[in-house]
């Protein structure tokens, strides 16, 4: 071998050391101790891959090291396999493998890993320590039991449908945690980032368990009802709606029921095939693609051995107009030579037209939205204008706008009657 090959694979290996040494430290930077405890409240199992299919996440309402022995009492009907601190502490109390008594729904216990977090779905309690540890907690199990890393697979306990309630959620008890204050923006956005870290957690049977800092004082939220609107039969519905199928797992055992459609004005929308079949599961039906009015929503499950049930709603959908936002033009401001109107709205829209005196004068069918009118042409004086916008699924916005033409080089005696005088001079 001659020198010059030798330096070549001597600088090699230093830069595999370098990078070996690297990785190392970004392993350690993003390291995470969860300690093993046990609790009898569970149900043995051998879940895999192919049984897990969601998290769901938790808050104790109550302090770390209490909640922790809260859920190994025996006598307490609930559980849960993690429980994470407002220091960022973990501790496993159940097996990912086994079912824990978690979510107050007994196919979401069977399919679901629960997170119980220190905090109170009433209160500003819940720690950045806290969102990190529970986030590269939450990386890990879904790369290892193969779960999306988005909201329709990591939810919230007031998610959750209640088994014995269609359109209610938040389990069996109507839960709402872990509440208002839960930032699921910053959550995911950590959920995600650890993703791409590969964090490996570190399972202890020794770590000394710290009390948390006392949580800021606030005004506790006691209810436990969803307020999120769901489908009801004649109700009065608005933006997205939760649209549970009303299949309870007895019923789901009894016919082997695999399949649920759910149609809206004899057309399918969606179709489930996981109980408790839902539409889009927690996202619900954007009633904002269909006009406001009466229409009629139908279940339709399909069974074994020839089995079909349908079930009709009929509701009523009464979303607020689309809301447009324009640039270029005030109303009863004044206009001259060529004015030029852009058109916004927090929503799609197909297309935008513009009526000056009930006569069409532009339209534009592509965003970002302009029309245009040319006033050269126009006679001095007031002229009333309408913007008119349609959505994407029928939905209309009218915007109505006096304004006044002054092409003219003096000032128009036309105006003088707007209580309008000419500029001095």
């Amino acid at each position: 071998m001659g020198s010059g090959s030798w330096r070549v694979h001597a600088a090699l290996a230093a830069v595999l050391v370098l990078a070996a040494a690297g990785a190392s430290a970004a392993w350690s930077a993003t390291s995470l101790r969860v300690l093993i405890r046990h609790t009898p409240n569970k149900t043995s199992s051998n879940r895999t891959r192919k049984t897990i299919s969601a998290i769901v996440i938790h808050d104790t309402e109550g302090r770390f090291l209490g909640s922790i022995r809260t859920l190994q009492n025996p006598r307490v009907d609930g559980s849960a396999h993690f429980v994470v601190s407002r220091r960022g502490q973990i501790v496993q109390l159940v097996p990912v493998s086994d079912v824990a008594w978690h979510s107050g729904n007994g196919w979401w216990n069977l399919h679901s890993i629960g997170i119980e977090h220190e905090g109170w779905a009433g209160r500003h309690a819940y720690t950045e320590a806290e969102y990190r540890a529970s986030a590269k907690l939450v990386a890990y199990l879904a790369h290892r039991w193969g779960i999306p890393l988005d909201r329709g697979h990591i939810i919230g306990h007031a998610e959750v449908p209640n088994p014995n309630h269609p359109g209610s959620f938040g389990g069996v008890s109507g839960h709402t945690d872990p509440g208002p204050y839960w930032n699921w923006r910053h959550y995911m956005r950590l959920v995600r980032h650890y993703a791409r870290l590969r964090v490996l957690p570190r399972f202890v049977k020794r770590m000394k368990l710290l009390p948390s800092p006392e949580p800021p004082a606030a005004a506790i939220v006691r209810s436990h009802r969803s307020s999120r609107p769901a489908v009801v039969p004649h109700g009065r519905l608005h933006g997205n709606v939760l649209w549970w199928s009303g299949i309870d797992a007895r019923r789901r055992f009894r016919r082997h029921i695999w399949k649920v459609d759910f149609i809206v004005d004899g057309k399918t929308l969606y179709t489930d095939h996981t109980w408790p079949f839902s539409f889009h599961r927690t996202v619900g039906w954007d009633t904002r693609t269909v006009a406001n009015g009466s229409h009629l929503l139908t279940v339709r499950a399909y069974g074994t051995r020839g089995y079909r049930a349908r079930k009709q709603v009929p509701v009523r959908v009464v979303n607020p107009p689309i809301a447009l936002a324009l640039s270029g033009a005030v109303s009863g401001g004044a206009a001259s030579g060529l004015l030029a109107i852009g058109v916004r709205a927090g929503e799609q829209l197909d297309r935008v037209a513009l009526y000056v005196d009930g006569r069409p004068v532009s339209r534009d069918r592509s965003a970002p939205f302009r029309l245009q009118w040319d006033t050269t042409s126009e006679r001095e004086g007031l002229h009333s204008l309408l913007v008119y916008a349609r959505g994407d699924h029928g939905r209309r916005a009218v915007v109505r706008l006096p304004m006044i033409v002054a092409n003219a080089p003096t000032f128009p005696p036309a105006l003088a009657g707007f209580g309008l005088t000419a500029p001095d001079g």
